[in-house]
């Protein structure tokens, strides 16, 4: 009997969680204000390395899609910026993850 409702379930599942997609993300005012503060402390990061720490200020494509982002592709005489954990501390209080429709 359990076997017959696993289907329906895993309908259920991708039901409920596809009526999200395709919406636009929402940050709050304490996420928009932190990615200021944010930018602003990290003004010595390339372009590169700020998409790397905080994916949401840039376009999904950015790392990848390099003739339409030149400023994404890795060049030879790039420094390593070094990432510490305050660093993905104030990411992840700025809502990096999420990009704004």
């Amino acid at each position: 009997m359990a076997r017959r409702f696993a289907p329906l379930a895993l309908l259920a599942v991708l039901v409920l969680g596809g009526c999200a997609y395709g919406t636009a993300a929402r940050l709050t005012p304490a996420q928009d204000q932190a990615r200021v503060a944010f930018i602003k402390a990290h003004k010595d990061f390339s372009d590169r390395d700020m998409a790397k720490l905080c994916p949401g200020l840039y376009p999904a494509d950015f790392l990848t899609n390099h003739s339409k982002w030149p400023a994404g592709k890795a060049s030879s005489g790039d420094k390593v910026t070094r990432v510490t954990a305050q660093d993905r501390a104030a990411a992840q209080a700025a809502g990096c993850d999420v990009r704004p429709g």
